[in-house]
């Protein structure tokens, strides 16, 4: 994993979303690496995700990286907040990210990735995550980040992997102007 990478990203991903929830920002780092082994054949900050029984999760590595960003370097802030009669805890970047260690489409790609994080629900995205790779999977065991990427672009949980075309066609949205609409900081 590349520790750089993967905390800028979570940083990137909380300025183009401020507010997001622990499962939302969870979903949205998978979101982002699978997205982008899909397109370039790698996960974005090297990051492997395992089965827990409320879907996949950041490794242990990873895992331990987010607590140090929250708790010890303060890199995040964590806020209550009321949502209706619970209350739920939102995060928000304390630093901006060095936007520097990403290509424009890794940036657009995180874009992506805090957007459909902060259109769905967390038990949305759960249910968006919790497929057939899921189930297929050992509890504790990694999820293949190549059989995951659909996930985050159909409501449909049998989706198949990308084709070339769909592959393509995904590139050439990242590259639209409709995906340079997102600030990205």
């Amino acid at each position: 994993m590349n520790e750089n990478k993967f905390k800028n990203t979570v940083l990137a991903i909380l300025k183009a979303k401020p507010g997001l929830g622990s499962v939302q920002l969870r979903k949205a780092l998978i979101i982002a690496d699978a997205t982008h082994h899909a397109l370039f054949g790698e996960g974005l900050t090297g990051a492997k995700y395992i089965k827990f029984p409320y879907g996949p999760v950041p490794d242990r590595t990873a895992f331990n990286l987010l607590n140090k960003m929250y708790y010890e370097d303060s890199l995040i802030d964590i806020i209550e907040e009321a949502e209706g009669f619970v209350t739920k805890n939102s995060y928000f970047a304390a630093k901006a990210p060095d936007s520097g260690v990403f290509t424009e489409e890794e940036a657009k790609i995180i874009r992506f990735a805090a957007d459909v994080a902060l259109k769905y629900s967390a038990s949305k995205l759960s249910d968006m995550t919790h497929d057939d790779v899921f189930n297929n999977t050992p509890m504790r065991g990694e999820i293949p980040l190549d059989r995951v990427c659909t996930v985050a672009f159909t409501d449909r949980l049998d989706t198949p992997d990308f084709t070339d075309e769909e592959r393509l066609e995904l590139t050439e949205v990242l590259k639209s102007d409709e995906a340079a609409q997102y600030t990205f900081v």
